[in-house]
């Protein structure tokens, strides 16, 4: 099926159907295909790769590239990666987006930690381009995500906070710990303050807020830092969250 983008609680999330593109895995470097190497060699400068599909080299296809070209060689943080639809060489990289389904020309922007930040159907203004330059803690809350992972964004006002004790119970948990992640980022972060208003997080509250995620962009909840393991755990299982066992604790 198609990924889809979905915005949920103003956070831009990209959803995956298939487990191609929530794991993100590249072959074996002998293996890759000319954009797949282009996508790595991005990744590992630190840079987004702006993936475009293409069928033909038409007049939509030359107003989109013409908009990525002079929007994006203004930064020296992005790539762009242009794909035919119908190279075979390509098939791993075009099933990973289900490219073969978007209308053409389509731009998938992927992070340098993997993260798919969105896919732009048919055509792109310079604007949203801008916008799919995400911070790096959002960038890793949706590689998370992506993952198939559940997230407790906990966003400190203090540097030396630490991470809240319900928190850290819930990631011990034998239930959670192998598909949790905790991220951390300061509330007061220039680079962060449009993902944490996109939340709806506060910044100037003192000691450590909290998002509660879960796949696919499930917003579970908002918290202060005294928030227990026994309400995160509730909250998942409230949402289908928690597991597929109906004897669960957390169902009871």
């Amino acid at each position: 099926m198609m990924t889809r983008n979905v915005n949920h609680y103003g956070f831009m999330l990209v959803l995956s159907i298939g487990g191609a593109l929530a794991t993100g895995s590249l072959a074996g470097a002998a293996d890759l295909s000319p954009g797949q190497k282009a996508v790595q060699t991005a990744a590992q400068q630190g840079l987004y790769s702006f993936v475009m599909f293409y069928r033909s080299n038409d007049a939509a296809t030359q107003s989109v590239h013409q908009t990525l070209t002079t929007t994006l060689n203004q930064r020296s943080d992005s790539s762009i990666v242009p794909v035919w639809i119908t190279d075979t060489k390509e098939k791993s990289l075009i099933d990973r987006f289900d490219a073969t389904r978007l209308p053409m020309p389509a731009v998938a922007v992927l992070a340098p930690n993997g993260a798919v930040t969105t896919v732009f159907p048919q055509n792109v203004t310079p604007q949203q381009l801008e916008a799919a330059i995400v911070s790096k803690g959002q960038a890793t809350c949706l590689k998370a995500l992506q993952d198939r992972k559940i997230v407790l964004l906990c966003a400190h006002t203090d540097q030396n906070r630490s991470i809240p004790a319900g928190v850290q119970q819930f990631q011990a948990d034998d239930m959670f710990k192998n598909r949790t992640q905790v991220v951390t980022l300061q509330a007061q972060d220039p680079e962060e303050q449009k993902f944490l208003s996109q939340l709806g997080l506060p910044t100037n509250s003192p000691g450590t807020v909290i998002a509660f995620m879960a796949p696919p962009g499930v917003m579970l909840g908002k918290f202060n830092e005294n928030v227990s393991y026994d309400i995160l755990a509730q909250k998942l299982a409230a949402a289908g969250k928690c597991c597929d066992d109906p004897n669960c604790k957390h169902h009871r």
